[in-house]
């Protein structure tokens, strides 16, 4: 299968009050072409420092202290920011958490398709054609109404249509979803996950970030569970839900709904901030199943029958 993406050695960390704290922890990972991707993990577990990592989208007071970001063989991280916008935006898309705040709310959706960099060079007649064959795509009814409306004019299910209709627009082979089903009621939530899954058939490439395993079961190919910046786990997903292996994979499958009746299990404690640092297994302060060594030494990743895990219970 080819690789769109390859991670390595990445690490990302945060100047807080003069202290350097690292995000993300030595990264390794590669994202085959034509499937869905999920990085999943507790809110704080780093997901969506690595996907604005990859886009240069990282506040001033981050550095990336060492690593590569490989797209289609070209390291993102060596590109120059006036170049990358060739990169960003048109090859690698990203559809937001909040679609609420991604839309500019002074102008009328038309518009700001029209800005989209594929269709400059194009007459408005032929710009037109090419933007409601996308809306069309993301199954958006009554377009000439929606075209001339501002964005709070349209409901969140409806304004991330047109965030996903712009990454068709863009042609982008690779696009970052982070969360896009947040901010949505459940119905719409759906649709939403229906149509990544649909331009996945037509093989686009899409990393989905997420914090419901649920999601992950339904709709994605292969998943990386991250906990405090560390990769704990990666499989295939069937594989990962048949037999989990880390202790915080468990956990989190544990405390999915699944029998009526059935009480969920909770994770005891809490996500630790940036700023505690933990030795060895960043799990073991939740850990049931913890061990000395795991408060010492930092496990490193492993495989172990069809995932790769980060656990001592595997040595």
């Amino acid at each position: 299968m080819d690789t769109i993406l390859k991670i390595k050695n990445l690490t990302v960390g945060f100047y807080i009050e003069n202290n350097f704290y690292n995000a993300l922890n030595n990264i390794n990972l590669e994202f085959s072409k034509g499937k869905i991707h999920a990085i999943a993990g507790e809110s704080g577990c780093g997901k969506s420092v690595f996907i604005n990592t990859i886009l240069k989208l990282l506040p001033k007071n981050s550095k990336i202290t060492s690593g590569e970001i490989y797209y289609n063989n070209q390291d993102l991280i060596k590109i120059k920011e006036k170049n990358f916008n060739q990169i960003r935006g048109t090859k690698i898309a990203l559809i937001p958490q909040d679609p609420f705040m991604s839309l500019n709310p002074l102008y009328k959706t038309e518009n700001q398709l029209l800005e989209i960099n594929s269709l400059k060079n194009k007459t408005k007649k032929d710009a037109l054609k090419i933007i409601k064959q996308a809306l069309e795509e993301v199954k958006i009814q009554n377009i000439e109404n929606v075209l001339k409306s501002y964005p709070h004019e349209l409901s969140g299910g409806m304004k991330q249509r047109i965030i996903i209709a712009m990454a068709l627009i863009s042609n982008a082979e690779l696009i970052l979803a982070d969360e896009p089903t947040t901010a949505l009621d459940v119905s719409v939530s759906n649709s939403i996950l229906n149509l990544l899954l649909e331009l996945k058939n037509k093989g686009k490439t899409i990393i989905l970030i997420t914090h419901d395993l649920s999601i992950v079961y339904n709709y994605c190919d292969t998943a990386t569970i991250m906990y405090l910046g560390d990769i704990l786990e990666k499989a295939e997903s069937k594989y990962l839900f048949q037999n989990p292996k880390h202790p915080y994979t468990k956990a989190l499958l544990a405390a999915l709904p699944t029998q009526r009746g059935k009480k969920l299990e909770n994770i005891k404690g809490q996500i630790s901030p940036i700023t505690e640092i933990i030795n060895g297994c960043k799990f073991h302060p939740r850990c049931n199943f913890k061990k000395e060594i795991c408060i010492q030494c930092k496990p490193e990743l492993k495989k172990c029958d069809h995932s790769i895990v980060a656990c001592y219970l595997y040595e």
